[in-house]
């Protein structure tokens, strides 16, 4: 299922060719309104609002800048299912034009047991940080999640320029980032990035939603869940610490 809303690189034209000859490929064609970046949940939902009935043990999820390996839903897959618990996974992405390096499963490329998909819903919220979501709810529900770093595809564009890290930022606060960790994330993006711009983006979209706005896109999650991501990350704050303190000892 490919969402095609308004490209202009001859996208429609080439999967009309496909369509014709392959019956398990769909088109939903969508009119150009703009960069958003919340426009991605809403595609993404429509997608799987047209498949609601399809029976398939997983659904990947993919950009439009990504190149895969032949064998790379089969290798994802093949790791899932060795292990139950695990319900999302992706490939280790080339660093390739990246601005941060990847340490959970990353948004394109992600592949989702489609029955954990089904257990909370079907669909994504259209809210900053719904991408985390997803991996918060796994561990929430005892799930596990897993970047397998023996398997990689490429990212062929740098991501994040267009939003200028702001929505990144919002995200932090929409979930519940503990404020260490949230501080923590600015600092290593500096570190990694060495751009003070997309740092500053990040504080930017913090703060603004933090201090609240009319736009649902940017309003908090539900209170437990962000209390179990602050509480998640205070854990991994101690665990940090304590481990630096042993090997300074």
């Amino acid at each position: 299922m490919v969402v095609d809303d308004g490209s202009t690189d001859g996208t429609y034209e080439l999967l009309s060719g496909y369509t014709k000859k392959y019956r398990q490929i769909s088109v939903i064609v969508r009119p150009n309104a703009g960069y958003d970046i919340r426009r991605v949940p809403k595609n993404i939902n429509l997608c799987l609002e047209s498949n609601v009935e399809l029976e398939t043990d997983y659904t990947m999820i993919s950009g439009d800048d990504c190149e895969y390996p032949n064998d790379y839903c089969r290798s994802v897959a093949n790791a899932m299912t060795q292990n139950p618990r695990l319900v999302v996974a992706s490939g280790t992405p080339s660093q390739v034009g990246l601005r941060t390096y990847e340490h959970t499963p990353s948004g394109s490329g992600r592949i989702i047991k489609t029955s954990f998909l089904k257990e909370i819903g079907f669909k994504f919220p259209v809210k900053a940080g719904w991408e985390a979501w997803l991996l918060y709810e796994a561990s929430h529900n005892g799930y596990r999640t897993e970047l397998l770093n023996g398997i990689r595809y490429k990212h062929v564009r740098p991501r994040g320029a267009k939003h200028a890290f702001t929505y990144w930022g919002a995200a932090m606060y929409t979930l519940g980032y503990h404020p260490l960790y949230a501080l923590g994330r600015m600092t290593k993006n500096i570190a990694m990035d060495h751009s003070l711009k997309s740092s500053l983006g990040l504080l930017r979209g913090y703060l603004t939603a933090r201090v609240g706005s009319s736009d649902s896109f940017l309003t908090p999650f539900e209170p437990s869940f962000r209390s179990f991501v602050c509480q998640q990350q205070s854990r991994e704050i101690s665990r940090m610490i304590s481990t630096r303190l042993k090997v300074r000892r």
